[in-house]
């Protein structure tokens, strides 16, 4: 999306670094708490990382082996590895310094976008009205059709709105671990290729982003004072990965 560049988790890159300093953070107040495993630095993986999922399932491959569940990625493996190896105590520590320790807050404050600043930012205007604007496009309604007829030629029933489900998968989910079950995979499967056979996400992203073009174009100096804005976070972040990651 254009927005994307300017915004603080717009672009798959920028919110690895602050997911990794978040978690640096963490493991910094563990250690102060006399422990000393760490999960191990890791590369991001952009296969099981990227997993936007605003219109639907679309990814077929990962669809047909996760099913509606979310792929590990190598942080989230590198972290149960360190549960794994620091033991139930080392566990509990992380837990309490992820919850409630006032050093993590402020920590996190200087590496990672502040939640007010993030929901308030012209950026999350922009989004918000762009979006706005798609819903009400005729394309934007009649890109649903096809996607919905291949649901229903596979003995499914999408569901209506802005929801990019089935009946039969939102049921499901309601059960928990039923999204990797053999009934999630085939429903997440159908799902994702009626996706991508509809190209109903590519549509309605580009649809999206041909109303966020004017709203750049009318707003560069507020949108380029809130890009500096994440490029100095994205350093500090850095910086602080660099010193204690």
């Amino acid at each position: 999306m254009p927005l994307d560049e300017y915004a603080f988790y717009g672009r798959h890159a920028d919110h690895q670094v602050f997911k990794a300093a978040a978690r640096a953070v963490i493991v910094e107040c563990v250690k102060s708490k006399g422990f000393t495993t760490s999960p191990a630095r890791t590369q991001p993986d952009p296969t099981t990382d990227l997993d936007d999922r605003t219109f639907g399932l679309w990814e077929e491959q990962r669809a047909a082996r996760y099913g509606f569940d979310f792929a590990p990625s190598p942080m989230d493996i590198a972290l149960e590895d360190a549960r794994a190896a620091g033991g139930v105590q080392w566990s509990a520590a992380y837990d309490a310094c992820n919850q409630d320790d006032e050093s993590v807050v402020d920590a996190m404050g200087a590496v990672t976008p502040p939640q007010d600043e993030r929901l308030n930012s012209v950026v999350s205007r922009f989004e918000s009205e762009a979006r706005t604007k798609a819903r009400k496009d005729e394309r934007w309604h009649r890109a649903r059709e096809p996607w919905e007829q291949c649901l229903k030629d596979a003995g499914l029933t999408p569901q209506t709105g802005e929801d990019y489900l089935t009946e039969q998968s939102y049921a499901l989910l309601g059960n928990e671990g039923a999204g990797s079950s053999e009934e999630g995979i085939r429903l997440a499967s159908i799902e994702a290729r009626c996706n991508t056979e509809s190209r109903l996400t590519q549509t309605l992203a580009d649809l999206e982003a041909a109303y966020q073009q004017p709203l750049i174009d009318a707003n560069q100096a507020a949108l380029n004072e809130e890009k500096e804005r994440k490029q100095q976070l994205l350093e500090a972040a850095r910086e602080y990965i660099a010193a204690h990651g």
